[in-house]
């Protein structure tokens, strides 16, 4: 959505001429018509058209440069306006990108203190990979076929690696290729009536529908380090409707509404069943095929009250109550689908899951004096998971072999409570100081921790409403402990007992930011910004173990003339993490490699991330000509740093040293140029012009990484352990050019 922003904005810019022009020539026409009886009558009209052609030179990844949008070369109508203004109502209807895949339509009616409605309908691509080979066809009802004969071809070859990996090449040389792309289709209306003077009825539908494919990958059963794990586009056809309404009493005294959400969710492919590339029959050792089950079809409701109510000494206290549920009840999918295995069954046919929410919000806002602004809020929340137990015994490991494991879901809830208080004093004018603390506690049911308590104090001084500098600051600081420490929980999963889950262990968090603006004269603004924040887990023995992040930026704009513009930012941004583990297997009679410190490594991340922007806008300069340029730039590094006891250690890595990773590499590059001449007030004529490159290097997604369609080593017999669809993260570099006309009338 940038391009149109950015290479259309002369359009904007003759509508606003274009509706002054006609605004002034309506002032004129009604001062030389005016009679003592009565005025003319107000009837301001504004369209606006925006049409002409693209064209393009791409080379690279075309998928990736239109990610979320619809770049085609082609005609373009890309900016339709109408509007209408009379004295009781207001109508405005708008158009973009009409028929591509991003395209949108907007429609607004108001009849002045009665009624607000619009419509929107709004398309949004995601193309995430095109021409990919795939051996799969869809075949429908969520069922993605190979054909026999290639299943048959390669399960001959049998366990020898190299022959499989042969007849793997030979089936992906012949396969078809396919794009990788979906899209969401959402369409909203809202609605807000006003019976009379104090009472409202609200309206909101929302309708999103998604289809198409994405790219994922799944593995012959339910670990994910099965061989072969198969990357595919999996089929998407889901619709979610969100409809919410109140009714709404409000006066000077106060505020009382009633309302109702809903939300609802249906899945049109709830199972996805794959062939396995590597066997067309089933045996006991290996499954035909494979099945995974996508978001089920659930629905949510709520029914809320709200109050608020004007006290004494400017003081305001407000109220607000929900109760909902969350449900579904959805089929459960089988143990396996190799009919080689006997598949015990489940204790219950259905989900039947089921979790009732409360929620309560208190508020109290007061500013007694004129220094003084005093704020107090509590929130309770209920998450009550009702779901019944479920015991799954004798279940099937990875769809190769009954085992003998107990499987069991855990059917969590939480209650949260949150208090914040918040005081600010003003001594001077342009001059206030802010203090605040909050604290939630938090009860959790099969969680390592039972209980956690959040405790945060922050500090602020403000300087604001002063034409020459604004400056925001605060400082934050907070400590979370948990008590009801639980480490069977961590015992029953395989985890270290020194494990500790990042969400809920005990942390320490500081942060601060500031923000200046700086307005010496009219024509000059200098702008900057600084951030820093860090947590600690001291406590934590595996996992993370602390983050940081660092940022700031610097700019400035300049408008020496009514006609000339110039801006420059940058910004600079650091996040580091380090964490810890250990490369162990299960604690048993004959494995004690679980408690073997030797084989601990850690990894120390850092993210960096590098922006510049710059813009000359000459608005008029040249005669009936305006003209904007704008360059940008996102550069972004990362690295991973191993190390440890088990880095150096020769009994974890027996064969070949530890390597390294390279660091991740992606810079975005765009440079733009919009040109208008104004052949008459209501009619421009216009060129733009839009370069944009994006480098990557990835080690992981890379294309010197992933060369072919499987990573098998016939040197070593190792089969491969991903069998991928293509997609890679590749490089693009394009020029883009647009011819237009805009019409104003």
């Amino acid at each position: 959505m940038r391009t149109r922003t950015v290479i259309l904005t002369g359009a904007l810019l003759l509508a606003s001429s274009g509706l002054a022009l006609a605004q002034q020539t309506q002032t004129q026409t009604q001062t030389q018509t005016t009679t003592a009886s009565a005025p003319a009558p107000f009837t301001p009209k504004f369209g606006q058209f925006d049409f002409g052609f693209r064209a393009d030179s791409l080379k690279g990844d075309e998928a990736r440069y239109n990610r979320f949008r619809d770049l085609r070369s082609g005609p373009v109508l890309d900016r339709f306006r109408f509007q209408r203004e009379e004295q009781a109502w207001y109508f405005r209807a708008e158009a973009n990108n009409v028929g591509y895949r991003d395209q949108r339509y907007f429609a607004d009616f108001r009849s002045i203190g009665k009624l607000k409605a619009s419509f929107e309908w709004n398309q949004i691509p995601l193309f995430s990979a095109m021409e990919q080979k795939s051996l799969y066809k869809d075949l429908g009802n969520g069922v993605l076929g190979i054909d026999d004969a290639i299943q048959q071809s390669i399960q001959a070859a049998g366990t020898n690696a190299a022959a499989r990996t042969t007849a793997l090449d030979a089936a992906f040389a012949n396969a078809g290729t396919v794009d990788l792309r979906s899209r969401r289709d959402v369409g909203a209306f809202n609605l807000a009536y006003s019976v009379n003077r104090d009472v409202d009825v609200k309206f909101n539908l929302k309708n999103t529908t998604r289809s198409g494919n994405q790219v994922m990958a799944f593995g012959f059963g339910t670990s994910p380090g099965l061989n072969p794990a198969v990357e595919f586009g999996m089929p998407l056809d889901d619709r979610t409707t969100d409809m919410n309404g109140a009714i709404e009493f409000a006066n000077t005294r106060g505020l009382l509404s009633f309302g109702y959400n809903g939300s609802w969710y249906n899945q049109n492919v709830p199972f996805v069943r794959f062939d396995n590339p590597l066997r067309a029959t089933d045996i006991a050792a290996g499954p035909s095929a494979g099945q995974v089950a996508w978001w089920p079809t659930n629905s949510s409701f709520a029914v809320n009250a709200n109050g608020a109510y004007n006290l004494a000494k400017r003081t305001r206290a407000n109220v607000g109550v929900s109760i909902g549920r969350w449900s579904q009840d959805e089929a459960l999918p089988p143990m396996t689908v190799n009919t080689a295995l006997v598949s015990l069954p489940l204790e219950r046919a259905t989900a039947d899951t089921q979790a009732d929410i409360k929620s309560i919000v208190f508020n109290l806002n007061s500013s007694p004096v004129n220094t003084v602004w005093l704020n107090a809020k509590y929130r309770y929340y209920d998450y009550d998971n009702k779901t019944p137990h479920f015991t799954s015994t004798n279940a099937i490991i990875g769809d190769w072999n009954a085992g003998t494991q107990i499987h069991e879901i855990e059917p969590s809830s939480f209650k949260r409570k949150t208090l914040e208080l918040d005081a600010s004093f003003t001594p001077v004018d342009y001059l206030s100081f802010g203090v605040g603390f909050g604290r939630e506690d938090a009860d959790r049911t099969w969680r390592i921790f039972e209980k956690t308590e959040d405790n945060t104090f922050r500090v602020s001084v403000d300087s604001t409403a002063n034409q020459y500098v604004t400056l925001r600051t605060k400082y934050e600081y907070s400590k979370r402990e948990g008590s009801g420490f639980e480490e069977h929980l961590l015992e029953e999963v395989g985890e270290q007992p020194e494990t500790r889950h990042y969400d809920i262990a005990n942390r320490k968090r500081s942060r601060a930011t500031a923000i200046l603006a700086i307005t010496p004269v009219g024509w000059l603004s200098i702008n900057g910004s600084a951030s820093m924040g860090k947590d600690e887990y001291d406590e934590t023995g595996f996992g993370l173990r602390d983050n940081e992040n660092n940022a700031y930026g610097v700019g400035f704009d300049v408008a020496p003339v009514e006609t000339v513009s110039f801006g420059v930012n940058y910004g600079h941004e650091k996040y580091t993490a380090f964490q810890y583990s250990r490369t162990a297997n299960p604690l048993s009679p004959t494995n004690l490699t679980f408690l073997d410190p030797t084989r601990d490594w850690s990894i120390d991340q850092d993210d960096t991330v590098n922006t510049f922007t710059a813009n000359l806008d000459l608005m008029k300069a040249l005669p009936k000509t305006d003209i904007r340029l704008s360059y940008d730039l996102s550069d972004g590094k990362a690295t991973y740093v191993y190390g440890g006891p088990a880095i150096t250690n020769p009994a974890v890595f027996t064969t070949t040293p530890l390597q390294q990773l390279t660091p991740v590499k992606n810079k975005l590059t765009g440079a733009k140029a919009d040109v208008q001449y104004f052949v008459r007030p209501n009619v421009a004529l216009g060129f733009g012009y839009w370069y944009e490159e994006y480098k990557v290097d990835d080690f992981s997604l890379g294309e010197s990484t992933i060369t072919q369609p499987n990573l098998a080593n016939t040197n070593t017999g190792v089969f491969a352990s991903t069998i991928y669809s293509g997609y890679l993260f590749r490089p693009y570099k394009a020029h883009r050019g647009w011819l237009r006309m805009t019409y104003l009338w």
